[in-house]
């Protein structure tokens, strides 16, 4: 089960990652900078809505991993998330409301833009606003189905919904106009067609003998989860806070186009967490498991195997698009003036966010115990330190400001954010994690990444370069798995396993 869902999350992922690559340099081209600033403004808007979720999400999620275990528990979890569900289409019909009065005021007073009409800004962020209210309640489905352990299922309906939405916008701005408001307009489209096509997945997968069985709403439910919801929803708000603020300065501060190219950085650098948060998030119902037989024999071992395939997944590549990020992006967008202006914010960014992929596995061991109060208080702790270095460091160097801030932010609460939760969970283990999780993979990648930067040094063709650029992340990542003791214990378990006779043959 853990091998299917962590194949399938993968696969989600490994479309989310080509997707970044195949729509973003389409929109940038299609809508230009300024246009496509919007788009990144859209973008923020959803991170920042994030917060209405109020925890639901993962108490959905963990919630329906605890009752499954139960065969009297049916009815507990159709009444669950009928009762979340009715909360959560409140909320964002409240949302959708508050956005659309507040057009206007965002279009004139916090945007700056240069060449697009105000009343196209107010148009686009009102149908924006509506798409983000069909948008939000699928992430509360897609965690239903990801509790029930559903995940190839919740990453299929992902895959389409992507797709869709990507070549469908693509699609109607070139046929019919390549304007803000088209892609906003066909933004709420897809993501009404998705909200529904995940609701009906997540209460077909309720069904009672293939009978669909009523859920009832009950203020009870609440009673029993309300905790664990409030203390997710506090770090939902911090890690929104933290995640949005960056965006948020540079909206207000800068112009519109820079917007843009700052959404492109970020783009590329989101690949890290992409890649990490679909492992981490299949192994966290067995995480969960194990905690409440307390096998510590089995959790350790698992966290270490899941702690470095996720290195190895993200430290080699990710650093060498950081160091190559200027060759990526212009070969990436075919555009030397977003190459120019988004590759240094984009090298910063990358570095902070593979120090943020890299406590994802951790973070759900926390949360596997139960616990929010070390995420809650490392959050107030960054926030507090990254809000004012944001401010300052975007006023006095742009776009590379507001990457540094968050790169100084990810080396400053790590290490202790680490080290207080391997002495609560795995007492002893954080000296294993740091060598064979980041210290092994570095030292690995470093002569492939050197190697590559010397040849590349030597070639003009943009083209052979990005296959050098792919040959050296491709030698990186072979190199760090083959430093993984986690890594080569299980290929050399599995080789062993496939080498003995069958007991038919014997």
């Amino acid at each position: 089960m853990i091998k299917r869902n962590i194949t399938a999350n993968i696969v989600g992922r490994a479309w989310g990652f080509i997707s970044v690559y195949l729509f973003v340099p389409l929109y940038l081209h299609m809508l230009g900078a300024e246009a496509y600033g919007l788009v990144g403004f859209y973008s923020m808007l959803l991170g920042v809505l994030a917060f209405a979720d109020m925890g639901f999400s993962a108490t959905l999620n963990r919630e329906m991993a605890r009752l499954s275990v139960s065969a009297i528990a049916e009815q507990e979890r159709r009444d669950l998330l009928r009762t979340y569900e009715l909360s959560y289409l409140l909320i964002c019909c409240v949302l959708a409301i508050s956005i659309c009065l507040a057009a206007p005021l965002i279009a004139e007073r916090w945007l700056k833009a240069s060449t697009l009409r105000s009343d196209d800004i107010t148009l686009a962020i009102r149908l924006m606003g509506v798409a983000i209210a069909f948008q939000l309640p699928s992430g509360l489905y897609i965690g239903g189905l990801m509790g029930l352990q559903q995940q190839v299922r919740a990453n299929a309906l992902q895959i389409a919904w992507s797709a869709y939405r990507g070549f469908g916008t693509v699609l109607v701005l070139w046929f019919f106009s390549p304007t803000i408001v088209t892609f906003a307009i066909w933004q709420l489209v897809a993501n009404a067609i998705y909200c529904i096509s995940v609701r009906h997945g997540l209460w077909h997968a309720l069904r009672v003998d293939g009978v669909r069985a009523a859920g009832f709403f009950r203020w009870q439910v609440f009673h029993g989860t309300w905790r664990y919801a409030s203390g997710m929803a506090g770090m939902a708000l911090l890690s929104i806070l933290l995640t949005q603020v960056d965006k948020l300065t540079v909206s207000k501060l800068l112009s519109l186009d820079m917007l843009g190219f700052y959404t492109l950085a970020g783009s590329l650098a989101s690949v890290p967490l992409i890649l990490a948060s679909p492992i981490a998030s299949a192994i966290f119902p067995r995480f969960t498991e194990l905690v409440a037989r307390n096998d510590r024999e089995q959790l350790v071992a698992l966290y270490h195997r899941t702690c470095e395939f996720v290195s190895i997944a993200i430290v080699p590549g990710g650093l060498a698009v950081a160091l190559f990020s200027h060759d990526v992006i212009y070969l990436w967008t075919g555009s030397a003036t977003s190459a120019q202006a988004a590759s240094l914010a984009a090298s910063l960014l990358l570095g902070g966010q593979l120090l943020q992929a890299l406590t994802v596995v951790p973070y759900y061991l926390a949360l596997a115990h139960g616990n929010i109060r070390l995420n809650l208080q490392i959050g107030i702790v960054s926030v507090v330190l990254v809000t004012p270095m944001m401010i300052y460091l975007v006023i006095h160097h742009g776009l590379a400001g507001a990457g540094l801030s968050w790169l100084i932010m990810n080396l400053c609460t790590m290490p202790p954010y680490m080290y207080f939760l391997h002495r609560n969970f795995l007492p002893g283990q954080l000296g294993r994690w740091f060598w064979r999780s980041l210290a092994l993979p570095v030292i690995a990648s470093l002569p492939c990444l050197l190697l590559g930067y010397w040849c590349l040094s030597m070639v003009d063709n943009r083209w052979l370069r990005l296959l050098m650029i792919a040959v050296t992340a491709g030698l990186s990542i072979i190199c760090s798995a083959l430093t993984a003791p986690e890594i080569r214990r299980w290929i050399t378990t599995r080789k062993l396993s496939g080498l003995k006779p069958s007991r038919s043959g014997s």
